[in-house]
């Protein structure tokens, strides 16, 4: 058997999550890998990440400019997605896609998918986040998807009582970023060979996006993250929003803070870059999944801030606070008192070998399915 799948990513935070299991696909004589690059990867305002799949060398069938110039409403950038992919995927016509996460990006894609008749893969479904208009993305996929891989246990319990979905394709595999943490810290790399001038426990990691379904004001809580721990000596790296609603104002306060001497940004750090960043920070802070996700498996503090990732599943070294700047000046004050101690990991999000579990799950779905 062999099985040809497009990986479809339309945002650098999939393409970092997968890079493993692509890798893995790729060597599988069982499969054929094509990524689809679209979306955010192919805008210069965000990095032009398109480049770093470019350099891992991976199959690129096509790259499809799904935003344009970057200046499109979501339901002109949905429609744009659905049209765009669905005449690539007429053209690539694999026997199934994978898609991960639960953006806009994602969701045009698994409804371009869906109609064009292709199974769709996903990983990532079953959370909740409140504060973010993914919710509903996430809940859509789930519904349009045949395959389901889900990073948490809350997750899966929550997925598998959904109405549309069979719960006998839902599996609990955890997160493939696991298997890549894992991986990293055999071989660790020092941040400054990504960010030079940032050294170990010098620097906060910082990274907010926009909050689309909820009331609450980023910049002036950025502004107080910033300027609190630029109080204590104490450096600062900023990490890129996404392009959602309200990223023009996230960027407005990067580019006030970036001529600091002391306040770095980098629109694209790259997988190794950002658990680079992870493993050499005092500690993380922001409304980002990854300080939810990735940042306890280094065991460093993080400050959770507002309404965005309520719902998902939180590790004890996550303290989550409201969007407010004095509950953020009080939290980074407190952290600095007791000296940002490393936390213990619970493992919410899986132990590793997260990649072969899909695989493998992979494999048997499509061998029952062709019977």
């Amino acid at each position: 058997m062999e099985l040809s799948i497009a990986f479809l990513t339309g945002a650098r935070s999939e393409y970092s999550l997968a890079k493993d299991f692509l890798f893995a696909l790729e060597s599988d004589e069982d499969f054929e890998l094509a990524v689809v690059p679209n979306g955010m990867h192919l805008l210069e305002s965000y990095g032009m990440t398109v480049n770093e799949i470019r350099e891992d060398g991976f199959y690129i069938f096509e790259e499809v400019p799904t935003y344009a110039d970057g200046n499109l409403t979501k339901s002109e950038e949905l429609s744009r997605t659905v049209r765009m992919m669905r005449n690539t995927l007429s053209r690539l016509s694999p026997d199934a896609v994978f898609i991960i996460g639960d953006r806009i990006e994602a969701y045009g894609s698994a409804l371009a998918a869906h109609f064009a008749d292709i199974p769709i893969i996903h990983s990532g479904g079953g959370h909740l986040t409140p504060g973010a208009v993914d919710n509903i993305y996430r809940y859509n996929i789930s519904n349009l998807s045949d395959l389901h891989f889900v990073t948490s246990r809350g997750a899966y319990e929550r997925l598998i009582k959904c109405a549309l979905v069979e719960s006998k394709n839902v599996h609990f595999v955890g997160s493939v970023a696991v298997d890549q943490i894992k991986r990293f810290k055999e071989k660790p790399k020092e941040v400054d060979q990504f960010v030079p001038g940032l050294e170990e426990n010098s620097f906060a990691l910082m990274t907010f996006h926009p909050v689309t379904s909820a009331d609450e004001d980023i910049t002036d809580v950025m502004k107080a993250s910033i300027e609190e721990i630029l109080n204590y000596d104490t450096k600062v790296l900023l990490t890129y929003p996404n392009n959602d609603k309200g990223s023009g104002e996230i960027m407005s306060v990067i580019d006030c803070f970036r001529i600091k001497e002391d306040v770095f940004a980098e629109p694209h750090l790259g997988a190794e870059g950002y658990y680079a960043a992870l493993d050499d920070c005092l500690f993380a802070i922001g409304n980002s999944s990854s300080g939810i996700m990735e940042a306890p498996y280094f065991h460093k503090p993080v400050i959770d801030i507002g309404s965005r990732q309520e719902g998902r599943a939180k590790d004890d070294p996550i303290v989550s606070i409201p969007s407010t700047p004095k509950q953020v000046r009080s939290a980074i004050k407190k952290g600095f008192s007791e000296g940002w101690p490393e936390k213990n990991c619970s493992h919410l999000y899986g132990k590793g070998n997260s990649v072969m579990k899909v695989i493998k799950n992979i494999k048997n779905y499509f061998s029952s399915t062709s019977k």
